[in-house]
């Protein structure tokens, strides 16, 4: 299992860490999950085909593996046609009471990139497993969570519509979460926790 990649989309940050010799598995719903475009494979496989020429190196490249699902379940009313098209309904449900349930207790760390509507799902999981995770959110989706809510500073509380009120539910869900600011632009700031 190694590391999780979620919403890993076509397998980039896998394949990085993949040259690493870190094990990992793509977690995706589309049907191009994994499959890295022509020049990053190229690499790929010279790396692994000089990994087994020299098995003396700590750092050799190990193949990724690839599982598409959807993290945490498929979202209602989310969009399928992004997703995973006309078969989106017959792509399991990467959860705990599922039979991909192994891969969220088998991991050794969740990592995800704008991972769109799994960003939820990847915290409350790692929470729960006390798994060592890097989140950067990129998307509310207000209209699929109306249960997220956040304090609105009158005793009340407030939906979670911005991606300052995302980051404030996330890290409600655990005192050991910390945010940081990455050295890119767009959106930027990574939830993470290594819970020791």
């Amino acid at each position: 299992v190694g590391v999780l990649d979620v919403a890993g989309g076509s397998g980039h940050v896998s394949l990085a860490l993949a040259l690493a010799g870190v094990p990992s598995t793509v977690i995706d719903p589309r049907a191009e999950a994994g499959c890295l475009p022509s020049r990053d494979r190229k690499a790929l496989r010279r790396a692994l085909a000089a990994a087994q020429g020299d098995s003396s190196s700590s750092l050799a490249a190990v193949p990724f593996a690839v599982q598409r699902a959807w993290f945490g379940g498929r979202p209602r009313g989310a969009d399928t046609l992004f997703s995973g098209g006309a078969e989106a309904a017959e792509i399991p449900a990467c959860s705990p009471d599922s039979t991909l349930g192994h891969l969220l207790r088998g991991a050794s760390a969740y990592v995800a990139l704008h991972p769109d509507e799994a960003t939820g799902a990847i915290v409350e999981y790692a929470v729960r497993f006390r798994r060592p995770f890097v989140v950067v959110p990129c998307c509310v989706f207000a209209r699929l969570f109306p249960e997220r809510q956040v304090p609105d500073g009158r005793g009340g509380m407030r939906p979670v519509r911005t991606l300052p009120d995302l980051m404030e539910f996330l890290c409600a869900l655990d005192p050991s979460i910390q945010t940081r600011r990455l050295p890119f632009g767009g959106a930027n700031v990574a939830l993470f926790a290594t819970f020791q």
